[in-house]
């Protein structure tokens, strides 16, 4: 029989990396026909359960597992799509094997193995054997094993084929999984891949608005046309920008804005004549309000009728930097002009039956005549008056009334079922249909495939939305930042991101998301069902369907609360923190929706340098992707009112304009940041530092401990005047990496005022053990963050001394043995 084993490195790799509490390790190999999974013991084994979750290929599974008491114990969440869960149970010598498969939207009760998958068990390793035959050329592997010989009727975890899993209780999140090349090779080639197929590096994106960006026209009328206060271009966005973001250690640009919009501009040369008055809020329309899916905004373009040429060329530019290119993708809401002249003949609502309110395959949801209407009545415009600030602008002629909906009327992008929407609602918009009827009072109308209903049709939006999908991936698009992606169903986004995975594997899906949200639609997965009380959680549903992060508006709101609401650094603690959604949540200090830092009336006013603590315990927390807004990094102040928005401390998304700040880094267009002031350019040096920081080992692959909860009770923790407890301006953790044994200790002094004097920061023993500390080891402590790395040492290891920590500042202090 031949035997190909893995290479020395790849073994290596897996006995260093697969050790859990047990010293436990997995290995893979080739015999004959069969592919071998072991997972070897570092003791004698004990009453023991593995548990062995892969997939050939790339087709549709799960990344949840089922569990259940005395059987696969606690649950564990998964980084890629399952398709077959076994489970190797042994006892007295002997193996029992099961396996369950993930088909029709579910995962099947557990069923005996087939006859030729086989199990063997020894003193201290327990193997299994499958055949060959049907695996395809790539299979993705994650092993894990649950101890049940305590009387832990849930199981404890232990050791895995992972190196960021540690062992212990609870419900367990596997970041990383195993991937194996049988592609005809002598010796398999294995890969330790990060969630979802993708490389080891971390996600860190810089959202770029494309309408601001590359602006420098500094007119800034309000409510200025384009002639008067310009408009950035795909073409600003040159080489000596894309190098100067690449520096700063990005890996993906979020191109914002680029589908075509609504306008007040006329671009009928090129094919966008201005839309309706009545529909628009701020001269260049709001970037959520698309009037085709499958176009950019002529506004970005020098040639406007060779706009989509010179988005390609700026597709390429951003390739040629290495990295990647996001755009929004806005599936719940169209302009209520919506038109595509690309592809006409797909049209959204051209088959549609008014008649009905609600039909599967209906695009769009249609008000029932009644006394309000038809016809459909905006808020712009009311008994001679004109009430939207656009409306009221000079030469807006407005009448409240929308031709396109004068015999019938569509639902309000934000579920409002009226003929008559407010001016608080998304009346711009229309809300499209996925199957599901958001006004069933159980919740429970789903008309599309889903665990419940398996065999019910594809509703023909969903077939639309894959064909918007695949027009931008084959114009070189990377991924997509979905807007408001828990108002669909998540059986829509797992079907549209595993079609999307098959053209290409490492394509991005990040989901704007909040799980508060009433009009959010949870999933039918009765796994996910059971977590969180029964009452399940929408961030779980949609990272189950495939997304790669979704957002994280807690942990900004407890921080935004420390300036404003009262809130204390101890509350990012207070809740119970989901692994899953922890893990994979996609944190930011700004983006468009949300105030900036430095304006003067937000984050109680002391400006741009809140940003340092804030984005430092922002993007240190987890593993998972973060953000930076393209204006965060210079201080953009976004003061006084530019348009539609008024005075909201929002770079305004409504109009054309331009930033202050950055234009003075955009310098013409040279991007070298000569007109910035000392100080924004210190700002913008210290946001590369901390981008670049966090795709290292402990923060890209380790794990967190955090710090605060032991320091509550230590005087020496950052009080400030009379504070009877400590933990209301500091905030710790660690991060360590065990792979790599890169170990960090980071610091954050949030008041805006006071310096932290004689801050100890107490390790206590479980600290030092997550650190992998000898027994009383002195430690060197290196800020990676300061400009000029500053070095502190400490007698033991029990404590962190720092003499001062100046406000609105924070430290990466690398941890060393300090035994040289």
């Amino acid at each position: 029989m031949a035997r190909f084993i893995l290479s020395a490195l790849a073994i290596f790799l897996l006995m260093t990396a697969a050790r859990g509490a047990d010293d436990a390790r997995v290995d893979f190999a080739v015999e004959g026909e069969q592919l071998r999974i072991s997972y070897h013991c570092g003791e004698v084994l004990k009453p023991r359960t593995v548990f062995i979750a892969f997939r050939s290929g790339v087709g549709a599974g799960s990344a949840v597992v089922p569990f259940a008491e005395n059987e696969e114990g606690s649950t564990v969440f998964l980084p890629f799509q399952a398709k077959q869960l076994f489970a190797i149970k042994w006892y007295d010598g002997t193996a029992e094997v099961s396996r369950r498969t993930w088909a029709n939207w579910k995962w099947s009760e557990r069923q005996a193995a087939p006859n030729d998958v086989e199990a063997i068990v020894d003193a201290s390793t327990c193997t299994l054997r499958i055949p060959r035959a049907g695996l395809g050329d790539q299979v993705s592997a994650v092993v894990y094993a649950k101890d049940f010989s305590h009387g832990q009727s849930w199981g404890w975890f232990f050791g895995c084929s992972d190196p960021a899993v540690a062992s212990g209780e609870g419900d367990k999140y596997i970041p990383h999984f195993l991937e194996l090349d049988l592609a005809g090779k002598e010796k398999p080639a294995l890969t330790l891949r990060g969630r979802l197929g993708g490389d080891a590096a971390r996600l860190r994106v810089y959202q770029l608005f494309v309408r601001l960006f590359g602006n420098v026209n500094e007119t800034r009328q309000p409510n200025g046309t384009v002639a008067q206060n310009g408009v950035g271009k795909f073409n600003d966005i040159n080489d000596a920008a894309l190098a100067a973001i690449g520096r700063m250690g990005f890996s993906h640009i979020w191109l914002t804005g680029v589908l075509q919009q609504a306008s007040a501009t006329d671009h009928s040369a090129a094919g966008q004549p201005p839309a309706d008055p009545d529909l628009l809020k701020g001269l260049a329309g709001s970037p959520y309000a698309i009037e085709d899916y499958f176009d950019v905004c002529a506004d970005y373009a020098v040639k406007p009728p060779e706009r989509l040429a010179e988005f390609q060329a700026l597709l390429k530019r951003v390739h040629a930097h290495g990295m990647k290119a996001l755009i929004d993708f806005v599936p719940n809401h169209v302009a209520r002009c919506y038109h595509s002249d690309i592809k006409p003949e797909i049209n959204f609502g051209r088959s549609d039956d008014r008649t009905k309110f609600f039909d599967r395959h209906n695009n769009f949801f249609y008000l029932q005549p009644n006394e309000q209407g038809p016809p459909l009545r905006l808020p712009t415009f009311r008994d001679g008056v004109a009430l939207s600030p656009t409306s009221q602008l000079e030469g807006m002629e407005c009448d409240g009334l929308f031709a396109g909906e004068g015999g019938y009327g569509r639902v309000t992008g934000n579920n409002v079922v009226s003929w008559q929407p407010s001016l608080n609602d998304w009346y711009e918009t229309v809300k499209i249909n996925y199957g599901f009827d958001f006004t069933d009072p159980e919740r429970n109308r789903r008309e599309y495939p889903n665990a419940r209903t398996p065999d019910n049709p594809i509703p023909n939006t969903w077939e639309k939305m894959d064909l918007v999908i695949a027009y931008w991936q084959s114009l070189g698009v990377d991924g997509f930042r979905c807007d408001m992606a828990h108002m669909e169903p998540p059986e829509f986004w797992k079907w549209l991101i595993q079609r999307a995975r098959e053209r290409a594997p490492e394509v991005t899906f990040l989901a704007e998301a909040y799980d508060n949200d009433p009009a959010k639609v949870p999933g039918s997965d009765e796994v996910l069902a059971q977590l969180h009380g029964g009452g399940g959680n929408v961030m779980c549903d949609l990272l189950e369907a495939g997304f790669n992060g979704v957002y994280d508006d807690p942990t900004y709101r407890v921080l935004k609360g420390v300036y404003e609401g009262g809130r204390w650094a101890n509350d990012l603690d207070s809740a119970a923190r989901d692994p899953y959604i922890f893990e994979n949540s996609l944190r930011y200090a700004e983006n468009h929706d949300e105030v900036r830092l430095a304006s003067p009336s937000q984050w109680g006013g002391v400006g741009m340098h809140v940003g340092r603590p804030v984005a430092a315990i922002l993007y240190g927390l987890s593993r998972g992707p973060f953000m930076l807004y393209n204006g965060q990094e210079v201080g953009e102040p976004a003061a006084g009112a530019e348009g539609f928005g008024g005075d909201d401390s929002r770079t305004t998304i409504f109009d054309y304009w331009s930033m202050p700040a950055m234009v003075g880094w955009v310098n013409e267009h040279k991007y070298d940041g000569a007109k910035l002031s000392a100080e924004q350019k210190d700002l913008r040096a210290f946001y590369g530092r901390l981008v670049r920081l966090n795709n290292e080992p402990a923060f890209r692959d380790g794990d967190l401990y955090p710090l605060n909860p032991v320091n509550r009770d230590n005087p020496h923790f950052g009080r400030v005047g009379d504070e009877g407890a400590s933990g209301h301006w500091c905030y710790a953790f660690l991060r360590a990496d065990r792979a790599t044994k890169q170990r960090f200790l980071v610091v954050a002094n949030l008041h805006p005022h006071e310096t932290l004097r004689d801050l100890r920061v107490a390790l206590p023993a479980a600290a030092r053990e997550f650190l992998h500390l000898a027994e009383g080891t002195t430690l060197k402590f290196t800020d990676r963050l300061a400009g000029n790395p500053v070095s502190y040492e400490s007698p033991d290891a029990a404590s962190a001394k720092i003499p001062a920590l100046p406000p609105l500042s924070a430290l990466y202090l690398e941890i060393e043995p300090n035994d040289r």
